[in-house]
């Protein structure tokens, strides 16, 4: 199924596999019409108190026939009844409603989807708080550019700015090995530390990167900050030859613009020169983000960066390095995913992401189906008597 375009990474067997190694029991469900699938869904088992709760992730891959759809939950349901499961909840990832980058509403989309799943037996869900930080997203469509050069363009001018800044450094964006996990966990705990969000355990990365094998990167961005010294030193003399020559042809106006840009260079030397004494000739990581690859899609995953090295700019330098990959290799959407809600205070990250000139889109949220009423409603009673 990973073969098609419509299928999402949570959708897959690799995900499957990941899910089992984390503990949990994958089901794999399909409907098949003259030995084709015409319908399929990935449903993981999790032991809650009394029983165990199954979840469909990435929005399963639904018939354009209504009855395929009705055997498949039916038969999920008779399936999951017998495995002593609660409730199956499908986390759907639909694109509902659509944002320019002023949060103005350009566009509706899946407006029957309550009503497809009402059909099904389901009732709409309420998000954990988790999931309401990626209820709303965005994207950026890689279609209708010539080359990458004109696909660079469309980027915000700071955006683009920023990138031409960080490349003239001597940053090295690669992707990571199995042995050079540990170093992109250690970047992605530092940010989890200082930002307040849960990380995942080195095992979880492991187990991705064998299970998702080419439909997964860890790409990292180093520096080597002596190297970095030496090449700011020569084109800071560079600057002073330019600034006698400017002098000797009276030439005031270049010499102001000189002087500002040695004022910089000087600047970004002494920092260089503390940076260097402390980390010697060594490379350096300053950031590190994972993505998903699928046909269609890119989904950029866990990210971080040594809030230290922020000047450096080495995250733009990674998405610009995706955004390369997703290009060449003809996949049309790129997912910047989770940004936060219009009403909360936190942007910083919808800025961040606003610099490569996409969209935002609002996710269409859960989908509950109970699979034992009684059991479920007692459950649901004791949670309530605990927590008072």
């Amino acid at each position: 199924m990973a073969t098609r375009d419509d299928i999402h990474f949570q959708q897959t067997k690799a995900f499957g596999e990941l899910q089992a190694a984390l503990g949990h029991q994958p089901f794999y469900l399909a409907v098949k019409t003259n030995q084709t699938i015409v319908a399929a869904m990935l449903v993981t088992l999790a032991k809650v108190r009394f029983g165990y709760l199954a979840e469909a992730h990435g929005n399963p891959y639904f018939s354009t026939v209504e009855n395929d759809n009705q055997v498949l939950i039916s038969g999920a349901k008779a399936l999951l009844k017998k495995q002593g499961v609660l409730k199956l909840i499908i986390h759907s990832n639909q694109m509902i409603e659509k944002y320019d980058d002023n949060w103005e509403k350009v566009g509706e989309f899946h407006q029957g989807l309550d009503a497809f799943y009402q059909d099904l037996g389901f009732l709409q869900g309420r998000l954990s708080d988790f999931e309401k930080g990626f209820n709303y997203n965005y994207s950026k469509a890689l279609t209708g550019f010539e080359n990458f050069a004109k696909l660079e363009k469309s980027y915000k001018k700071n955006g683009l700015q920023t990138i031409k800044k960080a490349r003239k450094l001597g940053i090295q964006v690669y992707e990571a090995s199995y042995d050079e996990l540990a170093d992109f966990k250690k970047v992605v705990d530092e940010a989890g530390e200082r930002r307040n969000f849960s990380t995942r355990e080195l095992s979880y990365y492991q187990t991705v990167y064998r299970t998702f094998g080419e439909r997964v990167k860890f790409v990292l961005a180093k520096l080597n900050f002596q190297k970095e010294l030496a090449a700011n030193q020569l084109e800071l003399a560079g600057v002073y030859q330019e600034i006698e020559q400017a002098e000797a042809q009276n030439k005031k106006k270049s010499i102001d613009t000189l002087h500002q840009r040695v004022s910089r260079l000087e600047k970004f030397q002494s920092e260089l020169q503390t940076l260097a004494e402390k980390h010697g000739d060594q490379d350096v990581i300053l950031a590190a983000s994972q993505f998903f690859i699928m046909p269609n899609d890119i989904l950029y995953m866990f990210s971080g960066m040594y809030d230290v090295y922020r000047e450096f700019s080495a995250p733009f330098l990674i998405q610009d390095y995706m955004l390369q990959f997703a290009f060449e290799h003809h996949i049309e959407h790129y997912h910047f995913m989770g940004v936060n809600a219009p009403d909360h205070p936190d942007q910083g990250v919808l800025k961040f992401k606003q610099n490569f000139k996409g969209y935002i889109w609002r996710s269409s949220g859960n989908f509950e189906l109970t699979i034992k009423p009684v059991l479920n409603k007692v459950t649901t009673m004791l949670k309530k008597i605990m927590n008072r």
